[in-house]
């Protein structure tokens, strides 16, 4: 019965941890959303879909975007990125 309870515990306990964002997720799907809205951004997604938001330098590279960098640098560098990384 303790196994069982223990168990119980720690499903729980994972499934809360899972469904609670990290400060890092809100800032990924906070800054996917505003690049969302770049007709640039959206091309290069679908051209590289649907590996484009799943390899994690693509993430990484999301994560870094910041509304005061020089976005013509960010485009390229991304779009450099994605060149290397996916194909």
């Amino acid at each position: 019965m303790e196994v069982l309870w223990s168990f119980l515990v720690d499903t729980v306990a994972f499934i809360l941890e899972a469904l609670i964002p990290s400060k890092e997720d809100r800032r990924y799907k906070k800054n996917l959303r505003i690049l969302k809205k770049q007709y640039w951004f959206r091309k290069l997604a679908k051209t590289y879909s649907p590996m484009f938001y799943s390899t994690a330098s693509i993430q990484a590279k999301i994560m870094e975007y910041d509304m005061s960098c020089n976005l013509l640098e960010y485009r390229q560098e991304l779009e450099q990125k994605a060149k290397t990384d996916i194909g």
